[in-house]
């Protein structure tokens, strides 16, 4: 008896314990039951730590193969570079003829090109000399070249046009102009007008009588007789003066 009576002791003392451990109020200690009867079961302790993980298991069989995936077409790539040219292909056939109209028109347009394809040469060859001047359907023009009458006649012509000849008051204020401009004006440039043919009877460059004068009062006057080519002096007036004399030759050229 004394032997169980201590062994319950212990038991009541392990679960005064364990309830200090949980936390929880101790609870009475003074056991109601007899001596030698089995008390009340304690509390359940608390839990214990997770174990460790296990070690991988062995691999499990190959699955069934999938369904087919849906056929897609990605985006273009870049593109590559351009590949050898190839042969040259055979001739195709001629087209049918053309309407008696439409090649008229045609005709009609090469001709226009032609036109400005002359005018524009006109005007880039006048845009290469060092002075010039647009009046009218005219281009004036001169590199100060100095020369005879004769000489300059020459000069012009091989450049495509002829020596400058003012037919009305616009052209001859236009002259004026270009030959005070240019800074020649001082040496009276010669004017296609001429009377070496028949004194006293000028004409232009073709020979024909003139529509148009300009002569200072008193001019032409054929000085000791031994003038018969026309100039153009700083006011603008013509004057005859001597052929041989070198002076400035001013071109013209007509961009009709």
């Amino acid at each position: 008896m004394a032997l169980l009576k201590l062994f319950l002791e212990v038991l009541l003392l392990l679960q005064f314990e364990l309830q200090l451990l949980d936390g929880a109020e101790p609870q009475n200690l003074n056991c109601p039951a007899y001596g030698g009867v089995p008390g009340t079961p304690g509390h359940n302790g608390l839990p214990g730590r997770d174990g460790r993980d296990g070690k991988d298991g062995a691999i499990g069989p190959k699955g069934e193969k999938g369904e087919s995936g849906l056929s897609v077409q990605g985006p273009p790539g870049k593109a590559g570079p351009p590949g050898p040219a190839g042969e040259k292909g055979e001739r195709g056939p001629s087209g049918s003829q053309g309407s008696p109209e439409t090649e008229r028109v045609l005709e009609s347009l090469k001709t226009e090109i032609q036109q400005l394809k002359a005018k524009i040469a006109i005007i880039e060859k006048v845009a290469s000399f060092g002075h010039f001047r647009h009046v009218g359907q005219k281009y004036y023009f001169t590199d100060s070249v100095e020369g005879t009458f004769s000489q300059g006649l020459k000069y012009c012509k091989d450049l495509g046009g002829t020596m400058v000849f003012p037919r009305s008051s616009i052209e001859n204020e236009a002259l004026l102009k270009l030959a005070v401009s240019s800074g020649l004006i001082r040496k009276k440039p010669y004017i296609g007008v001429t009377d070496r043919e028949t004194e006293g009877r000028f004409v232009d460059t073709d020979g024909k009588l003139l529509t148009f004068t300009n002569w200072g009062r008193g001019q032409p006057d054929d000085h000791k007789g031994l003038q018969d080519c026309g100039v153009i002096d700083e006011s603008g007036f013509w004057d005859d003066g001597n052929c041989g004399e070198i002076r400035p030759a001013v071109c013209e050229i007509n961009n009709k």
